[in-house]
């Protein structure tokens, strides 16, 4: 056989090579019938047609073809590795390469294109590729990805001078939501959160879900550190919308932290860092809003990295605050109070300790601890004969949404044999609002159980008192702030009255928080106040010290007169009210 026949019977025989040759204009000039198989031409469909027939659309917009057989005349070869288009308008992968075709002489003459189809394995990376950029959960890109894409507008944004903005996203209590219905409510709400946030992005806009609950928005060429307020007001608007599962409506809400590149930071690490510690603020805050960076945060990081060492190494001890009857000065509770004894935490006040913990995630244990000391210390005065007495405890958000801390609760108090109703839950209004509505849920639950419920702090700007009536709790403790200037201005009497009678009217009891003066006292006694609470009868006391309080009340003998008083303990700083 000669060459020019063993060629054409390769030629022919290639049937799963496509083997094309176009002239120099790019006009197919021959068509094997590999080609034919894979491209669905026959030889007459497609031979004096142009080459570009085969491209995407989106290809010979970009001039592809040309592009190829200019590669080819500068290199002497050409890849040809994209997708192609069929015949019937399906596409494949095609891979190969693209050669000049010269005469005897060595004039050119036209090109010679061999490719195959390569569509399996192009999917198979392309789907390995996906598995190593993309949340299998929300189809968002991962962390991976999320690194490389930052990287790279950060780079685009250096070019171009813009700003480019940093959003750091985590969902509200998702944690628990996962722990009362489950991960499939959990993994629903992710797919469902995903959805929403992605709708209020800019196509040029990048969102990526970082594990977890945490999600991470990029917005490039910003024009103003404005546009990162204006699309997290969106986000958080977009979350606060009620969830749907298995017939339960979940309320989970978001907390934002924001950080502008070149103006926190020129570094992807550094603005990654300090977008966390503006989320870190709101959540501290409260959660469910957002703020961007400043150096105050910095300060305050700083802080916590002082603090939490020596917080994690701190003994803790309890000292406790009598609250007397109104009537007749008996003590009806004591309120538990958490204190540190150690040189570094001393210096700063036990609320911003107890903030710090709360951001670290180390309140539910600590709060586990405090129960458990609570009902031995309860235990303890009922085994020296002491009447039953009411002991309350201030719960934070993630202690009040850990189910572990609430089963504990219960099984201490069954553990120790003491009566439900001796021990109370304090909590913030403004906290019930942060739980976006489970925490009712879950203070409905313990008050079923016979615990008792306490309103702290009620008018320090988070009150509403029509909200009152649907939160299941049995005391109302006002806010010291209500005390300042009773009983001398007329505004402040008034409004204390009405909050009284409004919740005797509802059966709740009111207890007046931070009473320091016989005159203040008076005021609370003739407006049917149950109980009061400060250091005109008693500043926080140690464990022995309360206990002897207990025994032998100081004051008793001399109600309603002005009672004799200790100095205050040196752990208490003034708005103590853990």
């Amino acid at each position: 056989m000669d060459d020019t026949n063993l060629l054409k019977a390769i030629y022919a025989s290639a049937t799963d090579y496509a083997i094309i040759t176009m002239d120099n204009d790019g006009v197919v000039t021959s068509w094997n019938p590999g080609a034919e198989k894979i491209l669905g031409y026959a030889p007459d469909e497609i031979v004096g047609q142009s080459g570009s027939t085969i491209f995407t659309e989106e290809d010979r917009k970009e001039n592809a073809p040309q592009k190829e057989f200019e590669a080819a005349m500068e290199s002497g070869r050409g890849a040809d590795d994209r997708w192609h288009v069929r015949k019937d308008g399906s596409r494949f992968w095609g891979e190969g390469i693209v050669t000049p075709i010269r005469n005897v002489d060595g004039a050119h003459i036209g090109f010679l294109k061999i490719m195959r189809d390569n569509t399996a394995r192009k999917q198979a990376e392309d789907e390995t590729l996906r598995l190593a950029h993309f949340d299998s959960l929300t189809g968002l890109p991962n962390r991976t990805y999320f690194q490389i894409r930052f990287a790279e507008m950060m780079a685009a944004n250096a070019r171009s001078g813009e700003q480019l903005i940093l959003q750091v996203i985590d969902l509200d209590f998702f944690k628990q939501i996962n722990d009362s219905l489950g991960h499939q409510a959990g993994d629903l709400i992710l797919q469902q959160a995903s959805q929403r946030m992605a709708t209020h992005l800019r196509e040029t806009d990048f969102i990526a879900r970082l594990g977890g609950d945490e999600f991470v928005v990029l917005q490039p060429n910003a024009h103003s550190a404005g546009a990162g307020a204006t699309l997290a007001s969106k986000l958080l608007d977009a979350l606060s919308h009620p969830f749907s599962f298995d017939h339960h409506e979940i309320r989970i809400g978001a907390s934002i932290g924001i950080a502008i590149y070149p103006i926190d930071a020129t570094e992807p690490m550094q603005l990654l860092e300090k977008a966390d510690l503006a989320l870190y603020r709101v959540k501290s805050d409260g959660r469910g809003g957002f703020s961007y960076f400043t150096e105050r945060m910095d300060a305050e990081a700083h802080q916590r990295a002082r603090i939490l060492p020596a917080l994690r190494q701190a003994v803790a001890e309890l000292e406790y605050q009598p609250e007397v009857d109104c009537n007749n000065g008996q003590i009806i509770a004591v309120e538990a109070l958490l204190r540190f004894s150690n040189p570094t935490l001393s210096a700063y006040p036990i609320d911003q300790i107890i903030k710090i913990a709360a951001g670290a995630g180390l309140m539910p244990t600590i709060g586990l601890w405090v129960i458990a000391q609570v009902t031995a210390q309860q235990q303890a005065w009922k085994n020296m004969g002491i009447p039953p007495l009411k002991v309350s405890v201030n719960f934070c958000p993630n202690e009040l949404m850990n189910r572990t801390v609430t089963d504990q609760l219960n099984k201490f108090l069954n553990q120790s044999r003491l009566h439900p109703q001796d021990l109370e839950i304090e909590i913030t209004e403004r906290n019930i609002f942060e739980t976006k509505g489970q925490g009712v849920i879950i203070l409905e639950e313990l008050r079923s159980l016979g615990i008792s419920i306490a309103l702290d702090d009620f008018g320090n700007g988070y009150s509403s008192l029509s909200y009152l009536r649907r939160l299941p709790i049995n005391r109302l403790k006002l806010d010291r702030e209500f005390l300042k200037e009773i009983p001398q201005d007329r505004s402040s009497r008034l409004i204390v009255e009405a909050v009284i009678a409004m919740a005797h009217a509802i059966n709740i009891d009111v207890v007046a928080e931070g009473v320091e003066t016989v005159e203040q006292a008076n005021f609370f006694r003739k407006k049917r106040c149950r109980a009061m609470q400060g250091f005109f009868f008693s500043p926080p006391l140690s464990s022995k010290d309360i206990t002897e309080l207990l025994l032998n009340p100081r004051w008793k003998s001399e109600w309603p007169g002005k009672p004799k008083q200790k100095k205050k303990s040196k752990h208490w700083t003034a708005g103590d009210n853990r």
